[in-house]
């Protein structure tokens, strides 16, 4: 067995595309060679923006042998009459390299069969390889292609050289124009020299002990890269801000990554955080340097692709754009000032939404209206009410500011910023401050009562004017970030324990739009599929959530109650109730029941009617909803209550004919049956959807 090497060196790729595409090429190997009856020990893949390399750990030297069945014409033309081979039979058998005498009869659905099982030998993988290598270049797919030449071979960015070995020989194929060899290349401002591979093994190493190193493997790189940066800080004496997102955009625009620091203006601190941070790590793909109390410094970290002769003169380069982009921001932030909330508000009325759905500000007053009605459905006091009103009011009034349309990642952050800065209410700045919280499924949520209301206002908002115009999500397609919005909205309420169900915050969504919503029922599922998801990860069953879907319910009782029955499902009880109230269900759906009627204990002929009667009766008076059914406790207490119906429900269906000849009876009973299945699937879980475990 030898290792195997690709090396596929290409221009500048983007910083983005370098993790997935190697990602992307490690599966894709995997699965060609797979393909190819290719053993291999391990498959590791490393690379820069500028390589993008595979390496195949103790392949094996041949593919291997596999032995397959070839169907051929029936039986019955094996042999003829005189018992000599067909024409037919010897045909096949030639045709698939054996004698007549190898043909095996095999009976299938279409009766007996002639069938030849041959062996196909495995071939050398040094003859393998070109077509395997060749087939893995043409598999990578990305965001963007290029063409640059003649046969029109499409690839991220041109390549420009092919590395590729099997041991320490050179696997010979060409694509695009390009033909492989054993060569690679130095830093790209170091020159063209080629640098010779003798063998895989060898690679990084070679590349590493370079004058001017290059660090192909990732991890290395990112260590090095920490390393260096962390180094600069602690020479300014004080810490980096070493944000993962920067760190790895860092590593995917670099070979060797060298830090240098150098001073920012300290008139520039004055600036909110995020807007320095933002420009130092978004646009000029800086590190802040903080101090021990997390307090930005004026200082920045840059990192450059190797060593230069002539550090200084980076430095300086370095400090000048910063410097310039930093003046623009300055800029954008004290016309926003200038202009002020008010303005920037009245300007949304410029800003389109949704076609159908008017403008912004149409927008920013609904949310307005919706906020008002969550806050008096929660009960929030006048001064909480205040705070939702003014924050509500000037939630998207940063959209129309300078430094948003410069930085769009800062929406909301700047306007609780203005808020802040010009007097408005501290609680209203602070829940302007987070309006698009969280922006991702799992991260913070607003940290204010009066921030999760205008939060979930607008979210929901959104949702239902995008699905009332038909913008409804669907397989992978989400340009609207619809299923992140539904997330914020369930978690909002879940954490929040808003005392709202799914329905109603669609329903009041709903009524102030200027269109009728005809995808009511698809956007409620919309935010079941959340919930369901946020169950699924919390570990409930898929019969459990099942059981669980009610949109009628508030996302903080599904989730309890969730809980609950993952707990109570240890017990035989539960169990055989959940199986009695299918037998119920599959009952009253035979009899058409839509509604319960009244029941008259008088109509009652057998002593197990009155039993059932009365089980029904002490569950009901235990699971009033005047008792609270907040927490998982008391869903618990439900289900195990639920479980009190296990014998006289038993001992129903062993002694009593539902069908009873005297139709009142008959009615009676179904009556009877009727409410007992409203509590058995309404009051903590429909336990008629769970299945028996074995």
């Amino acid at each position: 067995m030898n290792n195997a090497l690709l090396e596929i060196g290409t221009e500048h790729l983007p910083a983005r595309f370098l993790l997935p595409t190697l990602e992307q090429l490690k599966n894709n190997a995997d699965a060609i060679l797979q393909e190819h009856r290719l053993k291999y020990v391990s498959l590791q893949t490393f690379g820069t923006y500028r390589k993008l390399v595979l390496e195949i750990k103790d392949l094996a030297s041949v593919s291997e042998d596999i032995q397959k069945e070839v169907k051929g014409p029936p039986a019955k033309l094996l042999k003829d009459a005189e018992g000599n081979y067909t024409p037919q039979a010897a045909g096949f058998a030639a045709k698939n390299g054996l004698k007549p005498a190898q043909l095996v009869t095999v009976e299938t659905e279409k009766g007996p069969f002639i069938y030849a099982k041959v062996k196909i030998k495995g071939e050398k993988t040094q003859k393998l390889l070109p077509g395997i290598f060749t087939e893995i270049i043409k598999s990578l797919n990305f965001p963007k292609n290029m063409v640059w030449e003649d046969s029109c071979f499409h690839f991220a960015r041109p390549i420009r050289s092919i590395l590729a070995l099997y041991g320490d020989k050179v696997v010979k194929f060409e694509i695009a124009g390009v033909k492989s060899n054993r060569f690679t290349y130095p830093l790209i401002s170091f020159g063209r020299k080629p640098i010779k591979i003798n063998t895989p093994q060898e690679y990084t190493e070679t590349l590493k002990n370079q004058p001017q190193p290059i660090l192909v493997d990732i991890e290395e790189r990112k260590t090095a890269l920490i390393k260096t940066v962390q180094a600069c800080a602690k020479a300014l004496g004080y810490k980096a801000d070493l944000d993962e997102a920067l760190l790895t955009e860092t590593l995917s625009f670099t070979e060797h990554p060298v830090a240098l620091s150098g001073d920012l203006d300290i008139q520039f601190l004055t600036l909110p955080r995020e807007l320095i941070t933002t420009v130092l790590k978004t646009q000029l793909r800086m590190f802040p340097v903080l101090n021990d109390s997390g307090e930005l410094q004026p200082h920045f970290i840059a990192v450059r692709d190797g060593i230069s002769v002539n550090q200084d003169e980076v430095r300086t380069g370095f400090k000048n754009v910063m410097t310039a982009r930093l003046t623009d921001a300055v800029f954008f932030y004290e016309n926003d000032l200038k202009t002020g909330l008010d303005a920037m508000r009245a300007k949304l009325s410029t800003v389109n939404f949704i076609d159908g759905m008017g403008n912004m500000l149409e927008k920013t007053e609904r949310v307005e209206k919706l906020s008002a009605q969550i806050a008096q459905a929660l009960n929030l006091t006048q001064e909480q009410k205040a705070a939702v009103r003014e924050a509500a009011h000037y939630a998207y009034a940063d959209l129309t500011g300078g430094v948003v349309y410069e930085f769009s990642e800062l929406q909301g952050y700047m306007g609780g910023v203005y808020a802040e800065k010009t007097g408005k209410n501290k609680q209203a700045a602070k829940a302007i401050g987070e309006f698009y919280y969280p922006l991702t499924a799992s991260s913070a949520l607003p940290s204010t009562l009066e921030g999760a209301v205008v939060s979930l206002a607008g979210k929901i908002d959104s949702l239902a004017a995008n699905f009332a115009m038909g913008q409804i999500p669907s397989g992978s397609e989400d340009p609207y970030a619809l299923r992140r919005q539904a997330m914020g909205v369930v978690r909002i309420m879940a954490e929040n324990n808003f005392n709202l169900s799914v329905k109603e915050i669609v329903n009041k969504a709903n009524s102030l739009l200027p269109k009728a919503n005809e995808h009511t029922a698809e956007l409620e599922n919309f935010l079941w599929q959340r919930l369901a998801n946020i169950l699924e990860t919390n570990g409930s069953s898929a019969d459990e959530i099942a059981a669980l879907e009610d949109v009628s319910k508030t996302p903080a009782k599904i989730i309890a109650a969730a809980e609950a029955l993952k707990e109570s499902r240890s017990g035989e009880s539960l169990a055989s109730v959940g199986q009695s109230a299918k037998r119920v269900g599959n009952i009253l759906k035979k009899a058409g029941v839509q509604q319960t009627g009244e029941i008259n204990p008088a109509l009652f002929e057998q002593p197990e009617e009155n039993a059932l009667f009365k089980a029904l009766e002490d569950i009901q008076n235990q699971i009033r909803p005047d008792l609270g059914l907040e927490t998982k406790e008391a869903y618990c207490a439900i289900l195990k209550a639920l479980s009190a119906f296990e014998l006289p429900l038993n001992n129903f269906f062993d002694k009593v004919m539902v069908n009873a000849e005297n139709a009142a009876v008959k009615n009676n009973r179904i009556n009877l049956l009727s409410a007992i299945y409203k509590v058995l699937t309404g009051s903590a879980a429909d336990i008629s959807k769970l299945q028996k475990r074995g």
